[in-house]
């Protein structure tokens, strides 16, 4: 019997007693390592934290939210409004529902739900690239290079859904690791390592998603196997076993034939599960709910990441995404931090994680089930020329809820501008060894390479304070109440939507704010519903006089009206450019939101944004230029 008693024996030079060097011989048998063997005896001799904690093993599913781009955290989580006044940024910290922890303005759903929350405020890294800061935010461990832009390998260190795979595979049919709703990559097409299961094997990759489930064509028929290895979108599940029996016979030729076969097993399980169709169907969810989670693709992929979790998918991980390949919206803000951060990435990710936290309370899920939110690194403490941040490794926030996790905590501390840790610093590693330490593995559990090499799960350590309760956050003074404009409806559309936008709120103070008008009547009516007429011979104009980046990419303009009026006689023009208006709008019957395309390319081409319209007495509320054409059920959903 191995001796995990903490008993001594007579001991050999470098302190380990005979009987345990002739224990260790067996351990193979036992699919344990020496270091398993000391850890075990080191609790057992209660000369470890491991043996106070309550919560090992208390996690049955993760839900990882992965931010792809590098939220600032000193915008979101960790703000430093007594900062430097270049470092401190524009947002300002609110109240949550426990006194003492406070987080960016922009967060104020999320910020009811603090009391679920464990903010963790001291993450470094020392790594400032995408490409290996995100494999340490999605493996726990770093990679072994510090580069940017090389694609994935097959000897990186296995996602953690991939590691779940291996240790503790679902008997039901249903897969056990899912990602959505792409394949993160670098701007010019490398595969960002840390998303399938690299060196353990590709027949660990996750079933990957890589449709937009908000998109009107989505369906579990559009689902795609890892690598690329595509079925396609099937018909019938009569063509889905043709297609399949063909590729198995071309792979029979083939190498890879385990692991293709597998891979097409696992899909035929997922295909024909009725609870796994009914869990992707997110036509059988009512269009109030999708709302709630947002109409956009974070929150669709969030409300799909809950379903499949309810379904018995042990983990599941949403990446940040990209609207458009060759467009950078992700959380990668080097250029107009605030503006992004403000206009379209907060407000898209705080409806959809308020409600999902809500849900798992509501259910009782969130006692077991981990939600985590990680990035690659945080962004520079100083402004840049550009009104952005870069990219910052050395200090980053961590937000852990459920699991077993207890809420209302902050871990660690930053500086006064959010550089460095000045207490508790942890590092992914750490993070990597308390998941698993909620999922019920050790650090020194193993997963095995290609060559049936172990490799530990964990090099770091879980944060017992954390898992114990020990850091409930400190009652303070709550911050100022914040008096921000109120937003109207168009403009919160616009925003919840996720997608770029810039917008002029017509007769309302704030909402003209950044714009520069001319040829406009004095503002017409009250509160919200306020707007302008054009005035004849016109053109009446609205120049931005914010920061107009022209690498983004705008395609559609929106005019909304106060009232329903026709087309007819109106011209617009973009700095001097017409737009043309489609022959087919003009004779159409009245309507209070006009929506049409730009010219290819115009926008990059130009320096400076001024609209210009000719019409008679156009009563103009809103107007809005999209990166993407605003779909009917979000504009229907308009009073």
């Amino acid at each position: 019997m191995l001796n995990l008693n903490g008993r001594n024996d007579a001991s050999l030079c470098d302190g380990l007693s005979r009987r345990t060097m002739l224990q260790a011989g067996s351990l193979g048998a036992m699919g344990l390592t020496l270091p398993q063997l000391l850890a075990g005896q080191a609790r057992a001799a209660g000369t470890d934290r491991f043996a106070e904690s309550r919560v090992f093993g208390k996690a049955k599913r993760v839900i990882l939210l992965f931010m792809w781009g590098g939220p600032a955290h000193q915008d979101t989580w960790d703000l430093k409004p007594d900062g430097p006044v270049e470092n401190r940024g524009e947002f300002l910290p609110i109240a949550t529902n426990v006194p003492g922890m406070h987080i960016s303005e922009h967060f104020p759903l999320i910020a009811q739900h603090a009391d679920k929350l464990a903010l963790i405020r001291s993450v470094g890294q020392e790594d400032n690239n995408h490409s290996t800061g995100a494999h340490a935010g999605l493996t726990g461990r770093r990679h072994d290079l510090k580069a940017e832009s090389f694609g994935a390998r097959e000897t990186d260190f296995p996602h953690y859904g991939s590691v779940l795979t291996s240790l503790r595979p679902n008997s039901t049919g249903l897969p056990t690791f899912v990602s959505l709703p792409e394949i993160i990559a670098t701007t010019n097409g490398a595969i960002t390592p840390g998303q399938g299961g690299g060196l353990i094997g590709r027949q660990f990759d996750p079933f990957r998603i890589t449709e937009h489930p908000d998109r009107e064509d989505f369906s579990i028929d559009a689902l795609q196997l890892p690598e690329s290895v595509s079925l396609g979108r099937m018909q019938s599940r009569r063509d889905l076993l043709t297609q399949v029996d063909e590729v198995r016979r071309l792979a029979e030729r083939s190498k890879q034939i385990g692991t293709l076969s597998s891979f097409y097993q696992k899909a035929l399980d997922m295909v024909l599960a009725p609870q796994v169709r009914d869990a992707f169907d997110l036509g059988k969810v009512t269009e109030d709910e999708r709302f709630r989670y947002g109409y956009h693709t974070f929150g669709q992929s969030v409300l799909l990441a809950k379903r499949l979790s309810q379904a018995g998918v042990q983990l599941v991980t949403v990446y940040w995404h990209r609207e458009k390949t060759t467009v950078d919206s992700t959380w990668d803000t080097h250029a107009l931090n605030f503006q992004e951060l403000k206009l379209r990435l907060m407000p898209s990710v705080d409806r959809p994680i308020a409600a999902l936290l809500d849900d798992l309370a509501q259910s009782g899920m969130l006692d077991d089930t981990l939600v985590v939110w990680n990035s690659e690194f945080g962004r520079t403490p100083k402004v840049n020329g550009r009104a952005g941040r870069d990219h910052w490794g050395p200090c980053n926030s961590v937000v852990m809820a459920g699991g077993g996790v207890p809420g209302g905590q902050i871990y660690g501390a930053s500086d006064d501008r959010a550089a460095y840790p000045t207490a508790n610093k942890v590092t992914q590693d750490d993070i990597a060894a308390t998941m698993y330490h909620l999922l019920g593995f050790h650090p020194e559990a193993e997963v095995h390479d290609r060559l049936g090499r172990p490799h530990r799960v964990a090099l770091g350590e879980p944060i017992y304070e954390l898992l114990g309760g020990e850091v409930k956050a400190k009652p303070a003074a709550d911050p100022v109440p914040i008096t921000r404009p109120e937003l109207g409806e168009f403009t919160r559309m616009l925003r919840e939507r996720g997608n770029r936008h810039l917008t002029c709120n017509l007769g309302s103070k704030d909402g003209e704010s950044t714009w520069e008008l001319s040829g406009w009547s004095a503002p017409q009516g009250e509160g919200l519903n306020q707007h302008r007429l054009t005035k004849e011979p016109g053109p009446s104009i609205l120049k931005f006089t914010g920061d107009f980046y022209t690498h983004f990419d705008y395609s559609h303009i929106v005019l909304r009206l106060a009232e329903p009026r026709p087309l007819t006689e109106v011209t617009i023009s973009i700095s001097g450019r017409s737009i043309p208006i489609d022959e087919t709008l003009k004779p159409a019957e009245p309507k209070s939101v006009w929506q049409f395309p730009l010219p290819a390319g115009l926008v990059q081409s130009i320096q400076t944004l001024e609209l210009a319209i000719k019409a008679d007495r156009l009563p103009v509320t809103d107007f809005a230029i999209v990166g993407d054409k605003i779909r009917d059920l979000h504009l229907s959903r308009l009073a």
